[in-house]
């Protein structure tokens, strides 16, 4: 391993750091995963911000590791990372419990293997997304956590000052938290002066953006402040199509979207507009994704999508929620005869929930070679001032080549 690995430097490309050294009723024909209103509080659509970098927004691993880090992974055949979603809620540590269990999750790996980065899928920081709050509920929380952190935002990272919640900021900006944290013009720049922590700012290029890397192409996109339905204007459509057909033929697509098509939960539930967007991008380019990671509901849950491509081939496409990251209240799914159901739960139009985790707080760690992308999704009880021992809750391997989906 090289002696300039961010894992036992902290050191990554451009003066960038990680961190200071030393230092997750009904039968099932009507079991629902898409919503079929929208809850209050509902906000209109943000306006986006200007961008840090120029269209298509590619923000490649290059920029981010060294490039020891970037040979090491090369020569070891395979990228290693964490998901997950819904961390920074200030009413609790839960985030700061996960976080220890990623940690320890990332010590326990080989050197060879240690995560290359969290792959944070949005609301970072609750209620409102405030500059203040970074601080205590993401710098605080991550301050001995391994690797660096890129994000997509959440409808939470982007939602106006609730009047009931106190005064309302008038100088307040959508997205002005997330931007100045994930969107810095310096990497060098420390995100946080109060607590100490050694890691510093991102400067990813826009609030959707293309993560490009050797073994996967990840397209993040942006599905705004809806609590129910996602949302996307006509250009960041245009841009999602460019981005698939301009994607690595190669390698796998992964798409992230804060907002998940498809969730069996009694709050939030799937997003049709999200899933309605997804498959015409797909359809538009004939360019389907391997794995679409979404967090927004707060749990885990793996659904298996079983369709056909644009010549008519049979392929899987695992959707994967992974938003029990720290939201202190974990969401419940629907009950089937006054029971939870059981897994797997085959659903309607080619659909199967496999697997899912309402109870405890948890991540998901995914290992991507040449062959294969295997997802592990660890949760633990959680507990006030020790972290016990991750527990695997299930397996998955996603074959690359033959887009099939198995339960290991």
């Amino acid at each position: 391993m090289s002696p300039s690995h961010s894992f036992t430097t902290g050191k990554g490309a451009g003066n960038r750091q990680n961190r200071s050294f030393p230092t997750t009723q009904q039968g099932a024909d009507h079991f629902a995963t898409q919503a079929s209103s929208s809850p209050i509080p509902s906000y209109p659509p943000q306006p986006l911000p200007p961008a840090n970098g120029k269209a298509p927004y590619r923000f490649d691993l290059a920029s981010l590791l060294s490039a020891g880090d970037v040979a090491a992974i090369q020569q070891a055949g395979k990228l290693v990372f964490h998901a997950v979603g819904d961390t920074g809620d200030y009413r609790g540590r839960q985030q700061d419990f996960v976080a220890a269990l990623m940690t320890a999750d990332a010590d326990a790996q080989p050197d060879t293997e240690k995560p290359a980065f969290l792959y944070h899928l949005g609301d970072v920081v609750y209620f409102a997304g405030d500059i203040d709050k970074y601080g205590d509920n993401f710098y605080e929380t991550y301050k001995e956590y391994p690797a660096f952190i890129v994000a997509i935002a959440g409808n939470h990272d982007c939602q106006p000052d609730d009047p009931e919640d106190g005064p309302v900021d008038p100088n307040k900006q959508p997205l002005d938290g997330w931007i100045q944290n994930f969107m810095s013009d310096d990497p060098a720049q420390l995100g946080s002066l109060k607590t100490g922590a050694g890691r510093t700012q991102m400067d990813l290029p826009y609030v959707y953006w293309t993560f490009t890397t050797p073994f996967a192409t990840f397209i993040g996109l942006f599905s705004n402040v809806g609590e129910t339905e996602a949302y996307f204007d006509q250009t960041q459509i245009d841009w999602f199509h460019g981005e698939l057909t301009a994607a690595n033929p190669n390698l796998p697509i992964i798409v992230t979207v804060h907002h998940p098509p498809f969730s069996g939960d009694t709050e939030h539930s799937g997003s049709t507009v999200c899933d309605n967007t997804l498959n015409a991008g797909f359809k538009a380019t004939g360019r389907y994704p391997h794995l679409v990671l979404s967090g927004h509901v707060h749990n885990y849950q793996r659904f298996t999508l079983d369709t056909k491509d644009n010549d008519g081939n049979a392929i899987q496409i695992p959707y994967v929620v992974a938003g029990a990251g720290g939201y202190t209240n974990l969401g419940k799914l629907q009950k089937i005869g006054g029971k939870y159901p059981t897994a797997p739960l085959t659903l309607k139009n080619g659909l199967t929930l496999e697997q899912y985790d309402q109870t405890n707080f948890g991540f998901l760690h995914l290992e991507i070679d040449n062959q294969t992308i295997v997802g592990s999704y660890y949760s633990a009880p959680y507990q006030v001032g020790t972290v016990p021992p991750a527990t695997l809750v299930e397996t998955f391997s996603i074959d690359i080549a033959d887009r099939t989906v198995k339960t290991l």
